[in-house]
């Protein structure tokens, strides 16, 4: 929620369809491909969504006075209870979750996962990957019998 509050203009590359951000947690800056449905949407907010404002920050208040969006976590609480949907409890932070889950799910590696959710550690990242019982059971080997214990041991 952090970072998306120093998002500014400047971090989108058009030309190389990236997105630049500053990890706050590592201090390092990370580069974020941008497909054709995220810069579309990127477009169009910039062009009829955001509103005229002089400086560079990228995401704004919708409210006057206009000024940079800072309360990511309140502003997320307040859609979630306009949108009737049940999601009581639901926080920012399960949103990173699910974008690790899913990028677990599609065969991404944990160290990437860490790197690209600004962990420095692999613990951190398991704090994310919650995994299901479910999930483990795809992974799991198969326990040895005796009988191919001892076919090893002869």
């Amino acid at each position: 929620t952090g970072e998306i509050t120093t998002l500014t203009l400047d971090c989108i590359d058009w030309a190389a369809q990236t997105l630049c951000v500053t990890q706050s947690k590592t201090r390092s800056v990370l580069r974020l491909p941008l497909d054709r449905p995220a810069l579309r949407v990127l477009k169009r907010y910039l062009h009829f969504g955001r509103p005229a404002y002089s400086q560079p920050e990228l995401f704004l208040s919708a409210n006057a006075p206009i000024r940079p969006l800072k309360d990511v976590v309140g502003l997320f609480h307040k859609r979630v209870r306009e949108s009737g949907l049940p999601l009581a409890g639901a926080v920012p932070y399960g949103l990173r979750h699910g974008f690790a889950m899913r990028l677990l799910s599609q065969g991404v590696g944990i160290k990437a996962i860490g790197d690209l959710l600004g962990h420095r550690s692999l613990e951190s990242t398991w704090e994310y990957l919650r995994l299901q019982v479910d999930a483990l059971r795809d992974v799991a080997l198969p326990v040895p019998t005796a009988q191919s214990i001892d076919g090893r041991l002869s």
